[in-house]
């Protein structure tokens, strides 16, 4: 048992390293039935939406429907997050034959997720008896009863030592959430509840892209703010001599923050945060291309194509046709 606790009273960050070695990027998905995929589904798409905030693929995850017909030692490693996908309708009932073959991916998991049924699975297996756990109201008594002993825990969602537990389909998604949260910090945190509508969006919409710099930025007030005004004027494209002034400081000093902390040029980081527009704008609209060129701050659409090509690897009339060939298929 690595992890005591994941109560966000306590920074994981600055705990020693063994302390977070049962939080992992790749998550073992173990559905009781097809009825309940969509939990598995919901659960998915907080990883992959935790991917595109951060940039990279950084979370995987595999996805198995029922018991594997044999035992597997390979089904979760020690590297791995374990998690059993229940329903809220009826227990999860195993054959003693069927939790012999899950029983080695149980003891080998870095970490064990239970939404819903999956309580019974590891009562079933003799491996919950004293560890709290969020249990739904419906299953409590039928948990109790099956030799669970430790207190039910109030909330919707609990992380004691290894074992992190979601009463329902919903509560599984706040479950997925807090995990990536302890491992990326509450900035991420924070970001992934507003772009899953968990919690209300902040005044300022703010980009994928926009988001990534201000994670570097680290709260750096002047990259912080720059990023902010060059959000504000995308269309009217503003020199680095221009953006500085606003901000009340030297174009020179706002260079060199951005060298700090993010390792690129403001007029970098500018052109990033309009292509990204121009991006968003060919896959989600119809405009022509020659408007899109204007409403991002490039002059000339072949001026837009150069820049475009280089970030995406792609011309943008090939954004657009994949675009509208999607729809159509669809």
């Amino acid at each position: 048992m690595y992890l005591e606790t994941l109560d966000r009273s306590s920074d994981l960050g600055n705990e020693p390293l063994n302390a977070t070695r049962s939080l992992t990027t790749d998550f073992v998905f173990l559905t009781q039935a097809v009825s309940s995929s969509f939990v598995t589904e919901n659960c998915i798409d907080v990883l992959r939406t935790a991917n595109q905030l951060i940039g990279k693929d950084k979370y995987s995850w595999s996805n198995h429907v029922g018991v594997p017909s044999k035992e597997t030692n390979s089904l979760c490693g020690p590297h791995q997050t374990f998690i059993l996908v229940g329903g809220t309708h009826e227990p999860w009932l195993m054959t003693p034959d069927q939790l012999s073959r899950i029983k080695p991916a149980i003891r080998s998991a870095a970490r064990v997720g239970i939404i819903g049924a999956g309580v019974f699975v590891l009562l079933s297996a003799g491996v919950l008896k004293t560890q709290r756990a969020a249990i739904h109201p419906q299953f409590k008594f039928s948990a109790r009863e099956s030799g669970y002993l430790a207190d039910f825990h109030s909330g919707t969602t609990c992380h004691h030592k290894t074992l992190s537990s979601a009463i329902s389909s919903v509560a599984a998604i706040n479950m997925l959430v807090e995990l990536i949260g302890a491992h990326e910090g509450g900035y991420t945190e924070n970001a992934l509840r507003e772009h899953l509508g968990l919690t209300a969006p902040a005044e300022k919409t703010q980009s994928k892209q926009h988001w990534r710099y201000k994670r570097l930025a680290e709260g750096n007030r002047a990259v912080c703010e720059a990023l902010d005004i060059m959000l504000d004027h995308l269309e009217d494209t503003l020199t680095v001599g221009q953006v500085s002034h606003i901000m009340g400081v030297s174009a020179r000093r706002l260079e060199r923050s951005f060298g700090d902390k993010l390792g690129r040029s403001p007029l970098y980081v500018y052109r990033d945060l309009r292509l990204e527009r121009a991006h968003a704008l060919l896959e989600q609209t119809a405009l022509p291309i020659s408007e899109i060129s204007l409403a991002c701050g490039f002059s000339t659409t072949a001026l837009l194509a150069k820049w475009y090509r280089q970030k995406f690897g792609a011309l943008p009339a090939d954004t657009r046709k994949a675009a509208f060939i999607g729809k159509y298929e669809a």
